[in-house]
């Protein structure tokens, strides 16, 4: 393990996306067939919804990979939500030593207010109104009803990044959340605009079970001291992991 005096922050912070989930998987069969349904039907909340067989296989792959690929970890920060309980579970079964879970609400899912569980097409047809309204504000800044902006949920990942400083620096760390999270994650560490984000979210966006690698640099303070090694690596898939451009 690293000395917390040499590092201002955690010496390796690896992000990590839930594995695919029943709402996913369900999500993906409605948009591919241009269904007209307006409702993901999913039986429980969106806090429960569970994985599936093949994000349990995803999940499982990614935690021998980071086993074998980045060795030990202090903690891992867990999202509340099933998907990422289920996840972090498979994946520390195959840390060892086996690292303490720590489940954290500033990590869950954005919340979406009254358009959760709708299609697109649930939200053109049930909410006319507020298509127009994001259309006018903007994807970023835009906020349903009842749920949050991409800056809302900067603000709390902002705040548990003071955590990391103040708890985890010099440690080794793994955080298992949700793509805009992730997101976001990239937007504090790297200082990205609106449009780079809305760019990653239309083009690039996390993949189920995906890692997305920052190693800390030893005595730097400043920016975050944090520099992205690897974006969107998925050690489940057979075109595993990639380089970022930075």
């Amino acid at each position: 393990m690293s000395s917390p005096g040499v590092f201002k922050w955690p010496s390796l912070l690896v992000v990590m996306r839930h594995a695919q989930s029943e709402a996913n998987l369900h999500r993906e069969r409605l948009d591919r067939a241009d269904s007209p349904e307006t409702h993901v039907h999913i039986a429980t909340r969106d806090v429960d919804v569970p994985l599936t067989d093949e994000g349990r296989r995803q999940a499982g792959e990614t935690g021998r990979d980071l086993s074998s690929q980045f060795g030990p970890f202090d903690a891992v920060y867990v999202s509340p939500y099933r998907r990422t309980r289920d996840t972090a579970e498979l994946v520390v079964a195959a840390l060892q030593p086996r690292p303490p879970c720590i489940i954290e609400e500033r990590i869950r899912e954005r919340e979406f207010g009254v358009l959760e569980g709708l299609t697109r097409r649930g939200v053109r047809q049930l909410h006319p109104e507020e298509v127009e309204r994001k259309q006018r504000v903007g994807k970023y800044y835009y906020r349903p009803p009842g749920g949050e902006s991409y800056p809302d949920v900067n603000l709390r990942v902002h705040s548990l990044l003071g955590t990391l400083v103040r708890e985890n620096a010099g440690q080794r760390i793994l955080v298992v959340t949700h793509s805009v999270v992730v997101l976001s994650f990239r937007r504090l560490l790297e200082r990205l605009d609106e449009d780079k984000v809305l760019e990653l979210d239309r083009h690039d966006e996390p993949k189920n079970a995906s890692l997305s690698v920052y190693a800390s640099v030893a005595g730097e303070t400043g920016g975050s001291g944090l520099l992205l090694r690897e974006w969107n690596r998925t050690p489940w898939s057979a075109g595993a992991g990639r380089l970022a451009s930075v």
